[in-house]
């Protein structure tokens, strides 16, 4: 009992180094933003210049992020909402020039809530002219790059393998903390991965029970880190014909230093457009915390998933913003080509009125139509422009019903199409 006591303290005292020493993403997002208006300096004008500021700040980062929302019911939900999304604004300086008063402002603005608000909308960027899938896998590590040396006391519950001590047994365990991180990180800024251990026709190619799909294993055969091809080819046979973005992370090292006590893992994520053909590194985030003297095997195993994972979270605060771009490009390419599908979301009073709608909707022109959040959400067949459908077919079907929409009811813009009764 008392050896149990002293390892769960042992293992928990790891831990708390760990988060100690931890410097999470920031959450917001710094956008200067400078705004002109005629009059003469007051303290009115000053407030008008600051709601301007903040207005065009949540512009400025919805034209990067997001471009299919500018001018539409997305863009202008959220700068109703900006009250809940901007953390501060600074005035960086305020000048009368002729008739005009010239201000500018440093907006700080939460992009995790801004983010997900986009997705909740259904303006992410990931969605709209077409859907951006993203999946999560690894490149294989090097041998030369994992390494441990632990003695017998400190190797306690452990299996050593060609000097590669607990990192091949543990493995998987590593690959999930990881993978985790980078999840969790990608969740808040709005993005969705896919994880190919939830699709059922990946279940098959699993290398051992605990694989968690990323494309790479340890062969004990060969006691080589090897790529799942056969797991490859699977994926590339699925999504080559839709837009997808791969989201590569390397284990660059991952090592525990017996003289100076040092407990590391490099980190490293790249991301590859399998239809453009475009990759881009992001570059590497290395962590590292000091072990006390005598920590048990089991805690600096697990010290080791932490360190892998932090650096996994510190790097996807630059990994997300190159995520964002590469969807937001495959977005603007699918509308310029008329490739994508666009979505009309309907609004009506009465939800059967809208069941109804989806029942006599045709086959030729709409691909899926589905009632979410109190919207009939209808998906185009390609090649299908948006206005042919609303004023060639959906408005009519809502006048035989004897449903009248006012023209200032259709909002149809690049990514946002929205009739409301």
């Amino acid at each position: 009992m008392p050896d149990t006591f002293i390892l769960k303290k042992s293992i928990l005292l790891t831990i708390l180094i760990l988060f100690s020493t931890v410097s999470l993403c920031n959450a917001y997002e710094n956008i200067g933003v400078s705004v002109s208006l005629k009059g003469h300096k007051s303290f009115k004008i000053k407030k008008q210049t600051k709601l301007m500021a903040e207005k065009q700040a949540i512009s400025n980062y919805l034209k990067r992020v997001s471009p299919g929302s500018i001018g539409g019911r997305c863009e202008k939900s959220l700068i109703d909402d900006r009250a809940a999304l901007i953390l501060r604004t600074s005035s960086q300086g305020i000048s009368q020039v002729g008739d005009h008063v010239e201000a500018s402002y440093l907006v700080r603005v939460d992009d995790t809530k801004i983010n997900r608000r986009l997705e909740e909308l259904g303006c992410g960027a990931q969605s709209g002219a077409v859907d951006v899938v993203m999946l999560i896998m690894e490149e294989p590590p090097s041998q030369a790059d994992i390494s441990m040396i632990l003695n017998g006391a400190d190797a306690s519950g452990t299996r050593k393998l060609r000097g590669l001590g607990p990192f091949v047994v543990f493995y998987s365990s590593y690959q999930r903390a990881i993978r985790d991180s980078i999840i969790a990180g990608a969740n808040k800024e709005g993005l969705k991965l896919t994880r190919l251990d939830t699709l059922p026709e990946f279940e098959r190619m699993k290398m051992s029970d605990d694989d968690p799909m990323v494309g790479v294993y340890f062969d004990t055969d060969s006691e080589e880190f090897a790529i799942n091809h056969r797991l490859l080819k699977s994926v590339e046979n699925k999504f080559s014909q839709k837009e997808t973005i791969i989201l590569y992370y390397r284990i660059s090292s991952l090592y525990f230093d017996q003289v100076t006590r040092k407990l590391k893992a490099t980190i490293a994520i790249s991301l590859h457009d399998i239809n453009a053909g475009e990759t881009k590194s992001v570059g590497s985030q290395d962590f590292m915390v000091i072990v006390a003297p005598g920590q048990p095997g089991m805690a600096i195993r697990d010290g080791l998933s932490e360190v892998a994972s932090n650096a996994a979270t510190l790097l996807m605060n630059e990994a997300r913003i190159e995520a964002l771009r590469m969807a937001s490009k495959a977005q603007n390419k699918a509308m310029k080509s008329g490739s994508g599908t666009s979505v009309v979301k309907l609004q009506l009073k009465s939800k059967r009125n809208m069941y109804r709608v989806k029942t006599t909707l045709s086959s030729k022109t709409v691909t899926s139509a589905k009632i979410e959040n109190n919207y009939l959400v209808i998906t185009l067949a390609k090649g299908i422009s948006v206005d042919d459908f609303v004023f060639g077919e959906l408005l009519g079907t809502l006048d035989k019903m004897g449903i009248k929409i006012v023209d200032e009811n259709i909002k149809l813009s690049i990514g946002n199409n929205l009739i409301t009764e």
